[in-house]
Protein backbone atom coordinates (compact mmCIF):
# COMPACT_ATOMS: atom_id res chain seq x y z
CA UNK A 1 0.00 0.00 0.00
CA UNK A 2 2.78 2.39 0.97
CA UNK A 3 4.64 1.63 -2.27
CA UNK A 4 1.56 2.43 -4.35
CA UNK A 5 1.12 5.70 -2.49
CA UNK A 6 4.74 6.68 -3.07
CA UNK A 7 4.45 5.77 -6.76
CA UNK A 8 1.31 7.91 -7.11
CA UNK A 9 3.03 10.86 -5.43
CA UNK A 10 6.09 10.45 -7.67
CA UNK A 11 3.92 10.37 -10.81
CA UNK A 12 1.98 13.44 -9.69
CA UNK A 13 5.21 15.32 -9.15
CA UNK A 14 6.44 14.63 -12.68
CA UNK A 15 3.19 15.26 -14.54
CA UNK A 16 2.83 18.83 -15.77
CA UNK A 17 0.23 20.94 -14.08
CA UNK A 18 -3.04 21.06 -15.98
CA UNK A 19 -3.13 24.17 -18.11
CA UNK A 20 -5.84 26.66 -17.29
CA UNK A 21 -8.28 27.30 -20.14
CA UNK A 22 -8.00 30.77 -21.66
CA UNK A 23 -10.13 33.44 -20.01
CA UNK A 24 -12.91 35.24 -21.83
CA UNK A 25 -10.67 38.30 -22.17
CA UNK A 26 -7.91 36.16 -23.72
CA UNK A 27 -10.36 34.52 -26.14
CA UNK A 28 -11.73 37.96 -27.02
CA UNK A 29 -8.26 39.00 -28.20
CA UNK A 30 -6.91 35.76 -29.70
CA UNK A 31 -6.72 35.79 -33.52
CA UNK A 32 -7.35 32.03 -33.68
CA UNK A 33 -10.50 32.27 -31.55
CA UNK A 34 -12.82 35.22 -31.07
CA UNK A 35 -10.52 38.03 -32.20
CA UNK A 36 -13.42 40.29 -31.29
CA UNK A 37 -11.08 43.26 -30.92
CA UNK A 38 -10.62 43.26 -34.68
CA UNK A 39 -14.08 44.85 -34.89
CA UNK A 40 -15.08 45.93 -31.36
CA UNK A 41 -13.77 48.26 -28.67
CA UNK A 42 -14.19 47.77 -24.93
CA UNK A 43 -14.01 50.37 -22.14
CA UNK A 44 -10.54 51.60 -21.18
CA UNK A 45 -8.75 49.15 -18.90
CA UNK A 46 -11.09 46.25 -19.74
CA UNK A 47 -8.97 44.90 -22.58
CA UNK A 48 -6.58 45.92 -25.29
CA UNK A 49 -7.14 49.41 -26.60
CA UNK A 50 -7.73 49.68 -30.30
CA UNK A 51 -9.41 51.88 -32.87
CA UNK A 52 -11.74 49.27 -34.32
CA UNK A 53 -15.17 50.54 -35.22
CA UNK A 54 -16.71 47.99 -37.57
CA UNK A 55 -18.84 46.53 -34.78
CA UNK A 56 -20.48 48.41 -31.92
CA UNK A 57 -18.50 49.43 -28.83
CA UNK A 58 -19.09 46.80 -26.14
CA UNK A 59 -20.15 48.58 -22.94
CA UNK A 60 -21.01 46.65 -19.79
CA UNK A 61 -24.43 48.24 -19.25
CA UNK A 62 -25.47 47.34 -22.80
CA UNK A 63 -24.16 43.79 -22.44
CA UNK A 64 -26.08 43.30 -19.17
CA UNK A 65 -29.23 44.76 -20.76
CA UNK A 66 -28.97 42.16 -23.53
CA UNK A 67 -28.55 39.36 -20.99
CA UNK A 68 -26.37 36.27 -21.00
CA UNK A 69 -28.66 34.13 -23.16
CA UNK A 70 -28.92 36.76 -25.91
CA UNK A 71 -25.13 37.20 -25.85
CA UNK A 72 -24.70 33.42 -26.20
CA UNK A 73 -27.08 33.36 -29.17
CA UNK A 74 -25.27 36.26 -30.82
CA UNK A 75 -21.87 34.60 -30.42
CA UNK A 76 -23.14 31.20 -31.53
CA UNK A 77 -24.79 32.48 -34.71
CA UNK A 78 -25.39 36.21 -35.24
CA UNK A 79 -26.84 35.49 -38.69
CA UNK A 80 -29.95 34.04 -37.03
CA UNK A 81 -30.96 37.56 -35.93
CA UNK A 82 -29.27 39.50 -38.74
CA UNK A 83 -28.58 37.62 -41.99
CA UNK A 84 -26.57 40.59 -43.31
CA UNK A 85 -24.09 40.76 -40.41
CA UNK A 86 -20.39 40.39 -41.09
CA UNK A 87 -19.82 38.88 -37.64
CA UNK A 88 -18.79 35.22 -37.94
CA UNK A 89 -21.03 32.50 -36.47
CA UNK A 90 -18.42 31.42 -33.90
CA UNK A 91 -20.41 28.52 -32.47
CA UNK A 92 -22.05 27.29 -35.65
CA UNK A 93 -18.69 27.25 -37.44
CA UNK A 94 -17.00 25.67 -34.39
CA UNK A 95 -14.50 28.49 -34.02
CA UNK A 96 -15.46 28.59 -30.33
CA UNK A 97 -16.82 25.69 -28.32
CA UNK A 98 -19.67 26.08 -25.83
CA UNK A 99 -17.37 26.62 -22.83
CA UNK A 100 -15.36 29.27 -24.70
CA UNK A 101 -18.56 31.09 -25.66
CA UNK A 102 -19.62 31.01 -22.01
CA UNK A 103 -16.28 32.52 -20.92
CA UNK A 104 -16.60 35.34 -23.47
CA UNK A 105 -20.20 35.96 -22.36
CA UNK A 106 -19.03 36.28 -18.75
CA UNK A 107 -16.26 38.66 -19.82
CA UNK A 108 -18.73 40.83 -21.76
CA UNK A 109 -21.24 40.73 -18.91
CA UNK A 110 -18.58 41.96 -16.47
CA UNK A 111 -17.39 44.90 -18.58
CA UNK A 112 -17.61 48.30 -16.87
Amino acid sequence: MRGALLAAIACAAVLPAAAQPPSGAELFARPDKGHCLACHQVPAGAGPSNRSDLGPRLEGARMRALGREALRRILFDPTAANPDTVMPPYGRHRILDSAEIDRIVEYLYALP
